[in-house]
């Protein structure tokens, strides 16, 4: 948070000596060095909220594998609000992952951007899984969402076998 409010101070800064003219002869220095600071904040805030995403990614799955699993009574409206939570972000992270966040700590793997028609793919896939779990939770019955979850489940599983740092 404190590295944040540096970088917000500091842009807040080069901005109003831009602005004014400052003492500096070359004047797009401090537009570099905004433009430079900016994508820097830009590409952590992606990773933090693709990150923010997956957990959220994880909540719902765990809340889901209990019921599947028989460690919680299968509870039909707690199921569906969980698929219906999973299929609602499973769009949402992908477009935090992009070129400058490449350059972030992160437990993404470089063949995300190497390999981009492969990620689309695997995208693809989990998105038609989360899709089909919330028409099977609609049923109501565990045994009608037992495959669909292991089918997203799945997807995670691919994905992260090619595209996460383990």
């Amino acid at each position: 948070m404190n590295k944040s409010l540096y970088t917000l101070g500091t842009l807040a800064a080069l901005t109003l000596l831009a602005a004014c003219g400052g003492q500096n002869n070359n004047a797009q220095a401090p537009a570099a060095a905004t433009a430079s600071a900016a994508a820097a904040t830009g590409a952590k805030a992606s990773v933090e909220q693709r990150e923010q995403l997956m957990e959220n990614y994880k909540k719902q799955m765990g809340t889901m594998a209990k019921m599947v699993k028989g460690e919680a009574p299968f509870d039909a409206a707690a199921f569906q609000q969980a698929a219906d939570n999973l299929d609602a972000d499973a769009g949402k992270p992908w477009e935090h992952y992009t070129p400058e966040s490449a350059k972030e700590e992160s437990e993404a793997k470089p063949e995300i951007w190497s390999k981009p028609d492969e990620f689309k793919k695997e995208i693809d896939k989990f998105t038609a899984a989360t899709a089909a779990l919330k028409v099977a939770a609609a049923s109501g019955k565990l045994d009608d969402v037992k495959k669909p979850f292991g089918e997203v489940g799945q997807s995670c599983k691919s994905c992260h076998d090619s595209f996460r740092k383990e």
